[in-house]
């Protein structure tokens, strides 16, 4: 268990949360404000975007190479902090497969493959020194 929590520390952080996300509703008192560090993969973060996207915006209104980095990251920070584990976790399976060249769909393919470009765009990947 060591290595693993060694080398998932070693990761290179992103700079700070492009927004305030609340899970308070308004007439709430806030208690606290607890920053995370979370480390995923280039598959959850596409899911999560790509869920932000599909419910944001009507289908077909963003295509993923139109959205800014400042987009992709709030959806990707808005989606890991609120759907569940396992919906992130199919999400990124099913991201994956769909990116594979021989994916049946050709359309969906192509526009998965835009996702992880902007994905690619918001969080390009840490080179470790």
């Amino acid at each position: 268990m060591t290595v693993i929590l060694e080398r998932l520390t070693d990761v290179p952080a992103t700079r700070g949360m492009t927004a305030q996300h609340t899970l308070v509703d308004p007439y709430d008192e806030p208690h606290a404000v607890i920053g995370l560090r979370v480390v995923v993969t280039r598959d959850l973060l596409a899911a999560a975007v790509d869920m932000g996207v599909n419910k944001y915006y009507r289908s077909g209104e963003r295509h993923p190479d139109d959205l800014t980095v400042e987009e992709v990251r709030y959806f990707a920070e808005a989606y890991l902090l609120s759907e569940s584990a396992l919906e992130l976790q199919q999400g990124a399976e099913a991201m994956a497969e769909m990116a594979e060249p021989d994916f049946y769909d050709r359309r969906t393919h192509i526009l998965v493959l835009a996702m992880y470009r902007a994905v690619d765009r918001a969080y390009p990947k840490a080179v470790r020194t």
